[in-house]
C-alpha cells in the first residue's frame, strides 16, 4: 500500500510539472548580454534664486548580462559609468559645477530572483538585489565647490550601498517582441562619511544622505535575427525617506539632494541559450 501511494505521489507531481507552462519563451528574451546608452534628468529638492529648480543630467554607457535557467531561478546583472553629468544646483561657491566625463561616477546592481510562468507568455518575478551607486548629494554640490567642499573631492568614496527586491513582470508577445514592467525598492546607504568642514575638526555637524528609492521601468525587448537583441526603456526614480537633519544641514551649507528623475535607456546586444 505504500508503494502504491508513494507511486501515486510521484506521477501527480510529474502530471503537475507537464501541466505548469514552459519558461523556454522567456528565455529567448532573458538570455542576453546587452550594451546601452543610458540618460536621465533629475530634480534636486531646492530652488535656485530665480525659482527655477535645481536640476541634473547624466548619460552613461552600461553593461546588461541577464539569464534565466531552466529550473526558474533568473539573474540579472547591471553596471554603468557615467560619460557626461552636468547640474544646475547652487553650490557652496554660488555656481553651476559642470563635471564632464568622470569614471568615478558608476553603478553596479545584481538581482536574482525565481521566474513564475502563469501562462505560457506571462510571467511574474519576484527578486532580491544589492548594489553599489553614486551618491549624487556629495558628487554634485561638493566636488566640484570652493574650500571647504573642494578639500573634500574624493568622489571614489561619494556612493550608497544598496539592498532591496522587486517584482518584474514579463509578457512575450510572439517571438520577435517582448515587453516587462519593472517595480522595485532600493534601500540607499550613504558611505561617504562627508567632512563639513576639514579644518575646524569640533563639533563637526553629522550629515547622512541614506535615503530609500523606488524605481519604475518600463521596457521592450525586440529579437529581429538570429541572436540579435535590440531593447529600449523608460525608467523613473523616486527618493524618499532622507533624515531631515541632515537634509536641512546640507541646505544650509548649499547642498541638494536628489527628489526624482526620469530617463531612457537604449540598448543592443545578442542572446544565447
Amino acid at each position: 500500500m505504500k508503494k502504491i501511494l508513494i507511486s501515486m505521489l510521484f506521477t501527480a507531481i510529474n502530471s503537475l510539472a507537464f501541466a505548469l507552462p514552459s519558461n523556454k519563451a522567456f528565455q529567448q528574451f532573458d538570455n542576453h548580454v546587452s550594451f546601452g546608452v543610458n540618460y536621465q534628468n533629475g530634480n534636486f529638492n531646492t530652488s535656485q534664486e530665480n525659482g527655477n529648480p535645481n536640476q541634473f543630467s547624466m548619460t552613461s554607457l552600461n553593461i546588461e548580462v541577464e539569464k534565466l535557467f531552466d529550473i526558474g531561478l533568473w539573474g540579472n546583472f547591471n553596471a554603468g559609468v557615467a560619460q557626461t553629468y552636468t547640474e544646475t544646483s547652487m553650490g557652496i561657491n554660488g555656481s553651476a559645477a559642470p563635471l564632464g566625463s568622470y569614471p568615478y561616477l558608476q553603478t553596479m546592481n545584481l538581482k536574482v530572483g525565481y521566474n513564475f510562468p502563469l501562462l505560457e507568455n506571462f510571467a511574474i518575478t519576484p527578486y532580491l538585489a544589492v548594489g553599489k551607486n553614486t551618491n549624487l548629494t556629495f558628487f554634485t554640490s561638493i566636488a566640484g565647490a570652493a574650500p571647504p567642499g573642494g578639500q573634500n573631492a574624493n568622489v571614489t568614496n561619494d556612493f550608497f550601498y544598496a539592498f532591496g527586491g522587486g517584482l518584474r513582470l514579463e509578457y512575450v508577445v510572439n517571438k520577435y517582441f517582448n515587453v516587462f514592467v519593472d517595480q522595485a525598492f532600493r534601500q540607499n546607504l550613504d558611505q561617504t562619511n562627508y567632512n563639513l568642514d576639514p579644518i575646524q575638526q569640533s563639533n563637526i555637524p553629522t550629515v547622512n544622505a541614506s535615503n530609500n528609492q523606488w524605481i519604475t521601468e518600463l521596457g521592450l525587448r525586440v529579437n529581429p535575427w538570429e541572436k540579435l537583441q535590440l531593447g529600449t526603456s523608460l525608467f523613473y526614480n523616486n527618493y524618499t525617506n532622507y533624515d531631515s537633519q541632515s537634509v536641512n544641514t546640507l541646505n544650509a551649507m548649499g547642498v541638494a539632494v536628489p527628489t526624482t528623475s526620469f530617463g531612457f535607456q537604449l540598448s543592443a546586444g545578442f542572446t544565447f541559450e
